[in-house]
């Protein structure tokens, strides 16, 4: 079989599989992500004397905030008021720019490799890879970032560590405590969280 029949018949099974292979995907998301992760680990390389106000403003230039919400809170989104999203969303902000920040931090001594783009049900996987620089025998890190456009711009929507979602495992957690204690507890506990790892 020649080379370009072979390839040929590669596109035929990736979209009959639902997916691509990564040189078919836009990797302009690729690019934007690591454009804005080399913004956040200079700042943090900085300690105390990084940016806040420059971090935020990459944050919320990356995240796509209410994608975040309502997908956290899954099924219970619909049944809350405007004014209790809004306070839910703010909160929660606040909770992924902690996590988010505090992974990163522990990534300024790896290596990050960018491995690829794949194509996504609500857009595209940037997959990438973290090694300790000086470690060789730590097991590798993946984390995958779910990407769409917002705006004209590539925002992450999701992010995917060792195969754990961070918004599933929220949703999950969020679940249970409305369920068994209800929303008003669920906000006092993701503002107590938020409060002490001050952001």
């Amino acid at each position: 079989m020649s080379r370009r029949r072979w390839f040929q018949l590669l596109v035929v099974l990736s979209l009959l599989l639902g997916f691509s292979s990564p040189a078919l995907a836009d990797d302009g998301a690729e690019a934007a992500l690591k454009a804005k992760q080399n913004e956040l680990a200079a700042q943090l390389k900085k300690g105390k004397a990084a940016d806040g106000k420059k971090m935020d403003q990459i944050f919320d230039e990356l995240l796509d905030y209410d994608t975040l919400a309502k997908d956290s809170l899954g099924s219970h989104w619909d049944e809350r008021s405007d004014a209790e999203k809004k306070e839910f969303q703010d909160v929660l902000k606040r909770l992924v720019k902690n996590a988010y920040r505090k992974n990163l931090k522990k990534t300024l001594n790896y290596e990050v490799t960018y491995e690829g783009v794949l194509e996504a049900k609500k857009g595209v996987l940037v997959k990438t890879v973290a090694k300790n620089k000086t470690n060789s025998r730590e097991e590798p890190v993946h984390i995958d970032y779910a990407m769409h456009k917002l705006d004209g711009r590539w925002v992450v929507g999701n992010i995917v560590t060792e195969g754990a979602s961070l918004v599933g495992n929220y949703r999950s957690q969020f679940g249970r405590v409305i369920k068994k204690n209800g929303f008003a507890e669920l906000m006092r506990r993701m503002k107590k969280k938020a409060d002490k790892e001050g952001a």
